[in-house]
């Protein structure tokens, strides 16, 4: 009896996690925003940049969003698994592999 109860409980867990494993149309909106977010933080940022060029710099990577989104496209790679999906993402200045899983994103850097 208790070996049923497993058994269902994972078929239900595989099933949902077959469901909800996000397609690499949302992978590529979610890695869009986060390497804008990144670039906002990284490169925009400093101590040694007055405030006006701080926000100059943020406005213009916000508008280069659909740059940032083609080299996305582009350089991303996708194993499907069916319960979960891997991106290996090639940026210009390192690699990124993100696991996607149960509708999230794990982005590892």
């Amino acid at each position: 009896m208790k070996l049923q109860v497993i058994l269902i409980g994972a078929a239900v867990v595989v099933g949902v996690m077959a469901v909800s494993n996000p397609s690499k149309e949302r992978y590529i909106e979610y890695a869009t925003e986060q390497f804008s977010e990144t670039g906002k933080t990284s490169i925009c940022a400093g101590d040694n940049m007055p405030i006006a060029a701080q926000q100059s710099c943020k406005f213009v990577i916000s508008q280069g969003k659909g740059a940032i989104k083609l080299v996305v496209e582009n350089s991303t790679k996708q194993q499907n698994f069916v319960v979960l999906s891997l991106y290996e993402t090639d940026m210009p200045n390192k690699k990124v592999t993100t696991i996607a899983a149960f509708g999230n994103f794990y982005m590892f850097k």
